[in-house]
């Protein structure tokens, strides 16, 4: 579509879901005295349309300035929204009618008496459906931030500070991150990364099979503390250069909006008050609304033997862990050690998955500097990295699909509720899961051979096994994830979407299809 094609159309599907979004507004003032279940769901409604047309506004503010292909991907979202809306507005008016303007309130009490009895028998169902949509649309949208975070217009970073974003973290995380990355300094000086030598941290405890540990900050509070190894090849100013971008992005982070950790500060190599560091320790913040916590590595509990949790828990890890990956590209970041050690569930009990937060920074790099291309051959870290960078001497540039590669098959080991990799009590690695035929491919002398045969067998599992245990749409997503360098791949069918250099598009994308598929209206079950 030409651009200025685009741009008509994008106008106008923004004046015609804010045009629904007002028919809705009306319907629900219309039943503001009505009965009090009723009334609660439908001002429910009212409140999440508000929220999601200030920020409808605010793109349609901003769309000059919005590069091209944000643009084709803003489209399809509002798309998606126009038919949520549509579809909003009809079950309103058959559960409820057309607005109404009542004389005295006899004619109202006797509207909604006779639709009492439609309410009961189906209206409940009907309104939970479309609080459900449109707060799976918001969660849709919200991704599409990370897009425009990428922006060098100066412009575009003055109008979103200078927005009324009803306190949305999205937005507000955005700001952040284009703060952060901003050739010219900003009004408002950034706080210092590295924390003072008195900073103290108490009752500090390894997380079993994490590279984390969880203790005590000086506030008292409970922190998670990763830590970053000096590279021999690495001058420590270089490292300390890295470390302090790393942690003046993660400091920016809304928990609830990238499935990160926000890091409070960084303590150098050296001697600190208690003891003498030899590597940078990085101090994250636990969301303050999860109390009462305790971090376990998803490793542990893929050894431990992963009870029937809920699926949602699952498809809500599936799309947090993206989340969080595509935040950190969006930031100019890649991960390169995506794997069930580096991924920390915090837990609030034994019922549920808990929270998934990524940690494990040690080698992460910004996507703009050179990569030396080495690696190493341990296998079971390969078996979390795409064929194309494993050994010591990878093929090619990580991206961030690779990073999504290395997501898909930890996907794979929840759904199979199986550990691919097996420890000791010692916490030393004893050998692949010995009921998966894995022993044989790595003690196979061509590697890269090797390693396409373990892909592929990914995928068969995935196909097979999947289905009957986690339903036909998180193996689709784990397919994709696993295939996702691959042409022809599920989610991403259109190949203008591998031009993406960065792989950002790509990740909300992702996000998108796997958070709310075209599909799911359509009766599929999962």
């Amino acid at each position: 579509m030409e651009p200025v094609s685009l741009a008509f159309a994008a106008v106008s599907m923004v004046e015609l879901c804010l045009r629904c979004g007002k028919d809705i507004t009306e319907r629900c003032q219309s039943y503001r005295h009505a009965d009090t279940e009723l009334r609660l769901t439908v001002l429910e409604v009212s409140g999440h349309w508000l929220r999601i047309e200030k920020q409808i506004v605010i793109i349609n503010d901003l769309w000059d300035r919005i590069d091209v292909r944000t643009q084709v991907h803003l489209q399809d979202v509002f798309q998606e929204l126009e038919r949520i809306l549509q579809s909003a507005l009809y079950a309103l008016d058959n559960l409820i009618g057309n607005p109404q303007k009542p004389s005295n309130g006899e004619k109202t009490t006797k509207t909604t008496s006779l639709n009492r009895i439609r309410y009961a028998v189906h209206g409940k169902k009907s309104l939970e459906d479309i609080v459900k949509n449109l707060e799976k649309w918001h969660r849709l949208f919200d991704p599409s931030w990370f897009l425009i975070s990428r922006s060098s217009v100066p412009a575009l970073y003055w109008q979103l500070a200078s927005s009324d974003d009803g306190g949305n973290s999205a937005i507000s995380t955005v700001v952040g991150l284009m703060e952060t990355h901003s050739p010219a300094p900003v009004d408002t000086p950034s706080p210092p990364v590295f924390l003072s030598a008195d900073y103290q941290l108490w009752e500090m405890n390894a997380i079993p099979l994490a590279p984390a540990h969880f203790g005590i900050n000086p506030s008292g509070k409970p922190v998670i503390v990763d830590h970053y190894p000096i590279r021999d090849d690495v001058p420590i100013d270089s490292a300390k250069k890295d470390v302090r971008f790393l942690a003046r992005v993660l400091s920016k982070v809304d928990p609830a909006f990238s499935s990160l950790l926000r890091c409070e500060g960084v303590l150098q190599p050296g001697r600190s008050s208690t003891t003498e560091l030899q590597h940078f320790q990085m101090v994250f913040e636990l969301p303050a609304v999860l109390e009462n916590v305790y971090p376990v590595s998803l490793r542990s509990l893929l050894l431990e033997g992963l009870a029937s949790y809920p699926l949602n828990d699952r498809i809500n890890l599936a799309t947090s862990l993206a989340r969080s990956v595509v935040f950190l590209h969006a930031s100019r970041i890649v991960h390169k050690n995506i794997s069930p050690e580096n991924i920390v569930l915090l837990r609030q009990g034994t019922n549920s998955l808990g929270s998934p937060f990524l940690v494990g920074f040690e080698r992460f790099r910004f996507d703009d500097w050179q990569t030396n291309l080495s690696g190493d051959e341990l296998w079971e870290k390969n078996l979390y990295r795409h064929p194309q960078r494993q050994g010591a001497h990878p093929e090619d540039r990580y991206t961030m699909r690779h990073d999504m590669y290395s997501v898909g098959v930890c996907l794979l080991e929840i759904g199979l509720r199986r550990s691919f990799v097996r420890y000791a009590d010692d916490e030393q690695v004893t050998g692949p899961d010995p009921e998966l035929d894995f022993a044989a491919m790595l003690s196979v002398k061509n590697k890269r051979a090797a390693a396409k045969n373990i892909q592929t067998e990914f995928v068969r599992l995935a196909e097979e096994r999947l289905p009957q245990l986690m339903g036909q749409m998180y193996t689709d997503i784990v397919v994709s994830c696993l295939t996702c360098l691959d042409p022809g791949n599920l989610l991403f069918q259109d190949a203008s979407e591998f031009e993406d250099e960065d792989g950002i598009l790509v990740g909300v994308r992702y996000i998108e299809k796997a958070s709310f598929p075209r599909y799911l209206d359509q009766g599929v079950q999962y």
